[in-house]
């Protein structure tokens, strides 16, 4: 699996804009969209300030735990027999 994260804004007409390196694979691919609790925006900020002379932190990072619930749950459908077409 091929993973891309970056922050975004999104605009007041609810739309965001995401370019993805050139060597991301075309194809299929699942977008999630997590919004960032207003007491996290403050240290987005602050991060974002700082570019990458921080990196923030694996295990506090809200993305990855996201994305790992996901693929945990994915994981026991397909053990269950369930194919990607049952998923709704």
């Amino acid at each position: 699996m091929h993973a891309y994260k970056l922050n975004v804004n999104v605009a007041e007409d609810h739309r965001v804009a995401v370019e993805l390196p050139a060597d991301f694979p075309p194809g299929p691919a699942e977008v999630i969209v997590l919004a960032v609790p207003s007491n996290e925006r403050k240290l987005v900020r602050v991060l974002g300030s700082l570019g990458s002379a921080v990196q923030p932190p694996v295990e506090g990072d809200p993305v990855a735990d996201a994305l790992a619930e996901l693929r945990s749950e994915r994981a026991q459908g397909l053990d269950a027999g369930e194919g990607p077409e049952d998923e709704a």
